[in-house]
């Protein structure tokens, strides 16, 4: 069942308006709040997620795993509220273009908000779950599905095939900077435009709270749009009025370049797809509340000649991740029951669980509890679903024949390229030493930014770092042989080996700069905050 807030909605925006120190809100009130504190609300959280920054407010700072975790711990408090149950294992969903620092900071959000996060799962592999429960094509049929998913801060594309119960994704691709509230500005600009047109005089654009109001007309105008051809709004600053009037078409030709930038994606999503097999699209599956917009599914079917079905667009990805969230706790169900042969202590049973679309401008939660593992369905615990690496991870090397150019001599090697399925264990790469009397090898881990794989630094960033140390001292041209592997959640494990030593290291890749130390310390500020929903 889809649990409602505390005002009646399904949907929460992830907004945090900090009302104190030790108080926030989170939703449609703290959305309201910007229009007189604007400084004071934090928004489109998840455009930072996995990046090395912290915003500040009543002096205090916060992280944006801290952030994202006072979200969840409003999203879980209202489901103990509207359930009476005690929600403590989650699965949180997350757009299918989140590299591995956005994905660790998400399972870290969840660590600080003190939940036990199951999985992070993909926004189009949840609502490629929802799709299959919904439809009926028949336990055998093989179906692939381009998802499209295009919600309020990111933007991504997925092929999927469906196979029976079994779900594996082919290929992503997206952009973590392309949503809805790109939409917003173009109309926020116009209706500014508009007003200063009508009143040259006049500069509200210093003005927080006009310019604030003025954002919430404009998403409030773009969303009306899906659904009546034309909008008139009166814009009001120093005592001075301007009628603007936005129509349906204006709005499509103000945002056609962001359009095609998705269609863009889209074809090379398609295009990958194809050359991994896949030569025919049955239908095109929308997500997103942006999806609601006509042109969307028109130019789609204009371009591609897709067939284009909506399946609650706004819900289909919390639905679909709390079915994963069974099928996780199901197989949990049976692990346990097969290394204890008698019958589990009811009091091990699993409490609510929950999934949370928790990094989207709308945040969904839908509570989803397992019946006990010997009345649970056979081929829901064998149901296969398999996911791909998202971007391309490898390691930085140095050309030892540049070493005169120190500017010139580092580039990239790429060890598991994207949309490699996993799990994955990548082929050992072998490079040499570069020094004499090296006492330590530093590995750098880094993943592409672009569409493509590059070895330019410059199209990459680092996620993580480790030490190989070798003692005795490694003399020039030592081999190193680096190993990648990741899960089928995505964590990612590296291992580098000095043959000729035989020195090793092995270790899960510490993404970030949170170390326990730091995600305890933001659990325990994050516990003495309280949080209100809408």
């Amino acid at each position: 069942m889809s649990i409602r807030n505390a005002v009646g909605d399904k949907a929460t925006p992830s907004v945090v308006y900090f009302e104190g120190q030790d108080r926030v809100v989170v939703g449609a009130a703290a959305k309201n709040s910007a229009l007189l504190v604007p400084h004071l609300v934090a928004t489109d959280i998840k455009r930072v997620m996995g990046l090395d920054t912290s915003l500040t407010f009543h002096g205090v700072s916060y992280t944006p795993e801290m952030i994202s975790a006072l979200i969840l711990k409003e999203l879980t408090d209202s489901a103990a509220r509207d359930t009476g149950r005690e929600v403590r294992d989650v699965v949180i969903s997350v757009p299918a273009y989140f590299g591995v620092a956005e994905r660790e900071a998400t399972r870290r959000a969840g660590e600080i908000a003190a939940l036990n996060v199951l999985d992070v799962i993909a926004d189009p592999v949840s609502a490629a779950l929802f799709y299959a429960q919904q439809s009926n094509h028949g336990s055998d049929s093989e179906r692939h599905l381009l998802v499209y998913d295009l919600g309020g801060g990111t933007f991504d594309t997925t092929v999927i095939q469906i196979q029976g119960d079994d779900i594996h994704v082919i290929c992503t691709d997206g952009d973590a900077r392309l949503g809805g509230a790109d939409w917003d500005e173009k109309v926020r600009a116009y209706l500014l435009d508009a007003f200063t047109t009508q009143h040259p005089g006049l500069d509200p654009m210093a003005d927080e709270v006009f310019m604030q109001n003025l954002a919430i007309t404009a998403e409030g105008t773009k969303q009306e749009l899906s659904v009546v051809p034309t909008r008139r709004r009166m814009l009001r600053f120093a005592g001075k009025a301007a009628p603007v009037e936005l129509s349906r078409g204006q709005l499509e030709e103000l945002t056609s370049d962001l359009l095609e930038r998705t269609l863009t994606i889209t074809e090379r999503t398609l295009d990958k797809a194809r050359r991994k097999g896949v030569q025919h699209i049955d239908e095109v599956i929308l997500v997103g509340g942006m999806t609601r917009m006509p042109a969307v599914a028109m130019r789609l079917a204009q371009r591609f000649g897709l067939d284009i079905q909506r399946h609650q667009p706004d819900l289909a990805v919390s639905k679909g991740a709390a079915l994963f969230a069974s099928i996780t706790q199901a197989r949990q169900a049976v692990a346990r029951r097969i290394q204890d042969s008698e019958e589990a202590d009811p009091r091990d049973a699993p409490v609510a669980g929950g999934a949370a679309k928790t990094t989207g401008p709308e945040q969904e939660i839908v509570e989803n509890t397992v019946d006990p593992p010997d009345i649970q369905s056979e081929a829901i615990i064998r149901r296969q679903i398999t996911t791909v690496v998202s971007r391309s991870l490898g390691v930085k090397v140095i050309d030892h024949h540049n070493a005169t150019q120190p500017y010139m001599r580092s580039y990239i090697v790429h060890l598991l390229p994207a949309n490699t399925p996993l799990p994955a264990i990548s082929p050992p790469i072998r490079v040499v030493t570069g020094t004499d009397e090296q006492v330590a090898v530093d590995i750098e881990v880094w993943e592409q930014n672009g569409a493509a794989d590059s070895k330019e630094l410059s199209d990459n960033h680092m996620v993580g770092r480790v030490r190989l140390r070798s003692e005795p001292r490694i003399p020039t041209g030592s081999p190193i042989e680096i190993t990648f592997s990741m899960d089928e959640t995505g964590a990612l494990t590296v291992h580098a080996m000095e043959p000729q030593s035989g020195h090793e290291v092995r270790f899960d890749l510490q993404i970030g700069e949170m170390d326990q130390v730091a995600v305890d310390a933001a659990r325990a500020a994050v516990h003495e905050v309280s949080t209100s929903g809408p």
